[in-house]
């Protein structure tokens, strides 16, 4: 029996692979987003918000609102990638904007603040917290910590009940009151309606105190302290109504 040996030629290889190769489908690409991703609708969220909040405290936001009407036209496309970036870039300068407006009502209390004395260790935390803010560009940190500081030394007042044996030089050198005998005037000023005499004061009678007097009355409290001369009743009355009348209109 006599076989027949067909050679294979290296053309009829060729041919059956590429016949092969052209049954074999290629996976079609995946089709392009049809909506906004959750990502994009976030940051256009975040800078309308932002946009909101520079316009409330005076800031000109128009070309930030146009860029996030441009990030909505690009959403719809969608091409989240130019609509994040746009609405990115808006909330920044809308950030920026409010953040300066913060900060500079941060510094005005800031200098109000500097004026009072008598800070207790609770309320010198909290000014060491809105100057770091303020340093660590914070505003609105700074303005809140800053804003309330400031309303709590204008409102901070106590009364003292006069016990036998008291005078204003000693009253005002209790760690609880001023901490200083020379600062007597003040309680002085601020009970002018009530101490017809200040060495002259007695049991019982209700004394308002201001906690934290400003710079400018310590001082001329003081200074007056350690220019008026002895005390002996009636001796300075004349002195005294002269500079209660010098301090009329100025802050304690």
């Amino acid at each position: 029996m006599i076989k027949k040996v067909y050679k294979v030629t290296p053309l009829i290889v060729a041919l059956a692979l590429l016949a092969a190769c052209a049954t074999v489908k290629k996976a079609p690409p995946p089709p392009p987003p049809k909506k906004a991703s959750a990502a994009t609708l976030q940051a256009i969220q975040d800078a309308q918000t932002a946009i909101a909040k520079a316009e409330k405290v005076g800031c000109n936001v128009t070309a930030e609102q146009a860029q996030v009407s441009e990030a909505q036209a690009q959403a719809k496309i969608p091409n989240n990638q130019k609509a994040q970036s746009l609405a990115d870039s808006a909330r920044t300068a809308a950030d920026q904007c409010a953040n300066r407006y913060w900060l500079h009502k941060a510094r005005a209390d800031l200098a109000k603040i500097r004026q009072y004395t008598n800070l207790n260790s609770s309320e010198r935390a909290s000014l060491a917290r809105g100057r770091s803010d303020i340093g660590n560009n914070k505003g609105k940190a700074a303005y809140d910590v800053l804003s309330s500081l400031l309303s709590e030394l204008q409102a901070a007042r106590t009364t003292y009940t006069v016990i036998r044996g008291d005078n204003l030089w000693n009253i005002a050198g209790k760690h609880s009151i001023y901490h200083n005998p020379f600062e007597w005037p003040l309680i002085y000023r601020n009970n002018a309606s009530r101490i017809h005499d200040p060495d002259l004061i007695y049991p019982n009678e209700e004394l308002r105190i201001v906690l934290n007097p400003v710079k400018s009355a310590v001082r001329s409290a003081k200074h007056y302290a350690k220019t008026r001369g002895p005390w002996q009743n009636g001796r300075a009355l004349g002195k005294d109504h002269a500079w209660l009348a010098s301090q009329q209109g100025s802050k304690i």
